[in-house]
């Protein structure tokens, strides 16, 4: 057998293009032939091609026929840690090469959103998911590089309705205008163009912005009910790969997605209350959310939950967590890997404890501090410059680079992806599992044959994974077949078996044939196990 290659390590040195990513996928193919494929979801908006990384053990078996778990990031494009998150666990994966790997296939989707990363990475701009800019309307202000350094920042400009002035503390900020702040006055804006604007005051920031965590299919609504949603559920195209994807995959029992915000483990629901899922799917959720934060040190936040003091509970609609539990009808997560504030130092507690515009300056004040003493820094801020603004006149251009300022440091995420992969090993670790058991063959007389055995599932989780899975067409019962060899009469009446679903550890069913035949070659069993995988065994007569 050739040597094999040393699986790279996993890329902390900076943010990723999508080049990047893509060459570093591919040496990752290449270090594991046996272990990896790398194919495509199918290709972004621009042309990119949004990869899939399939991991498991190839000599043990196809990945449609093991259970499956499905691993994304970077819905959102400045969130480019989620991408590296995952990026990390494949490459653990491989080189620690679990037993897992031999029952599991995973499937990770790095970087769902690859146009909106490379905008981000390459230029700092600002985007949620995507921005529609083909309609521009007049006085309205569209990103782009003014002073030609290939960024785009924030420009700041004295005017006498401004609504910011220079923090006295660090002048490098800006906070918001009191009743009693003394001049000079700033407005702040995006850096960029105006479109065909006549001079006035009003000044509007251009483009439709999607969320496309608001379009997924369950509870959506449409704008404005809920900003960011699209005009229908899986409208944008790469949505639309993924959702294909989950609804091919009925082998599919886990799901996981990376984030970036105030550092947590994020479980259902996204709306409404606890009480508004099965009791039981509640107890298994917040089991398995206390490992993820057993593993990464994070506070476990339900969705509804997630929010500053100085907010109500949210009510995300489309969103991710109420899609996996309702229409895919299983335990999915996501993580919040953490901000630039808990980087340096400022906890979740205390930035979701924000109830003044006060409080967040204050935590910023912290955050440049705690910069300003790094002897190896990232690229945080850039300082304040003058430019001749040619629709403006005199303005300043800097401020926070986005990529650095909603993502934790790289350092730091090197040590959250280790206790996120660990996290995703113990929850896949969980799967359903078919088995044929217990297969026997008896002669009842000259050329006729009693075969018998045991369809079972000895994974943790039952079929349907959770209590709603159980109500959901999409999660299959467990189906069991005889098929005949060339020569072989079935004899007893049915070949065709519906066990439904088999509860975990202990569920199983007997099944039993009367065949008749005159070679040893009687035939094999099918088992379509759904969630638990696919089994196949011959049949011989001894």
């Amino acid at each position: 057998m050739p040597r094999l290659k040393s699986v790279p390590r996993a890329p902390f040195h900076h943010f990723l293009t999508h080049d990047e990513v893509t060459e570093y996928l591919s040496r990752l193919a290449a270090a594991r032939p046996h272990l990896c494929r790398l194919e495509s979801l199918g290709s972004s908006r621009q042309g990119r091609p949004v990869h899939l990384l399939t991991v498991t053990d190839f000599r043990s078996g196809s990945p449609e026929d093991k259970p499956a778990y499905l691993i994304h990031g970077n819905i959102h494009a400045g969130e480019v840690a989620g991408c590296h998150a995952a990026l990390y666990t494949a490459r653990q994966l491989l080189a620690d090469e679990p037993d897992l790997l031999q029952r599991v296939a995973f499937h990770i989707v790095p970087q769902l959103n690859p146009d909106g990363a490379e905008l981000v990475v390459t230029t700092a701009g600002r985007v949620r998911s995507r921005t529609e800019t083909s309609e521009k309307t007049p006085n309205s202000l569209y990103q782009e590089d003014v002073d030609g350094d290939g960024l785009s920042l924030t420009m700041r400009q004295q005017h006498s309705d401004g609504a910011f002035v220079k923090d006295p503390a660090d002048r490098r900020l800006m906070i918001r205008r009191k009743f009693d702040s003394k001049g000079p006055f700033y407005r702040v804006l995006p850096e960029g163009y105006i479109h065909q604007w006549d001079g006035g005051e009003e000044i509007r920031e251009g483009g439709r912005r999607f969320d496309w965590n608001r379009n997924w299919s369950y509870d959506w609504r449409p704008e404005p009910e809920q900003g960011g949603a699209g005009d229908f559920p899986f409208s944008e195209m790469e949505m639309q790969h993924l959702a294909h994807f989950l609804h091919d995959r009925p082998n599919l029992f886990g799901a996981l997605g990376y984030h970036t915000g105030p550092a947590a483990v994020l479980r259902p629901p996204s709306t409404g209350q606890d009480t508004d899922l099965d009791e039981g799917d509640v107890q298994v959720m917040r089991e398995l959310a206390d490992i993820a934060a057993g593993e990464t040190g994070f506070p476990v936040i339900p969705v509804i939950e997630y929010h500053t003091e100085r907010s109500r509970d949210i009510e995300l609609r489309g969103h991710f967590h109420n899609f996996g539990y309702h229409h895919l009808g299983l335990y999915v997560f996501e993580f919040e890997l953490g901000m630039i504030q808990n980087s340096a130092g400022v906890t979740t507690r205390e930035q979701l404890g924000v109830v003044t515009e006060e409080d967040s300056e204050a935590q910023m004040r912290r955050v440049l501090t705690w910069w300003d003493g790094q002897k190896s820094r990232q690229p945080l801020f850039k300082p304040w410059k003058k430019v001749a603004h040619p629709q403006l006149g005199a303005v300043e251009i800097g401020g926070f680079l986005i990529p650095h300022l909603i993502n934790p440091t790289l350092a730091d995420l090197r040590k959250i992806a280790r206790g996120t992969y660990n996290f995703t090993l113990e929850h896949a670790r969980r799967h359903p599992s078919i088995a044929l058991e217990d297969l026997c063959v008896d002669r009842v007389a000259a050329g006729l044959f009693r075969i018998r055995g045991r369809v079972a599932n000895r994974g943790a989780f039952p079929t349907h994974v959770t209590c709603k899975g159980a109500r959901l067409r999409r999660l299959r019962s467990v189906r069991a077949a005889f098929h005949p060899a060339p020569g072989v009469q079935l004899v007893s009446q049915q070949a065709h078996f519906d066990l439904g679903h088999l509860a975990g550890v202990s569920g199983s069913r007997r099944l039993e044939w009367f065949v008749a035949g005159k070679g040893n070659e009687l035939g094999e069993i099918r088992v379509q196990g759904g969630t638990g995988g696919n089994a196949c065994h011959s049949v011989t007569a001894t």
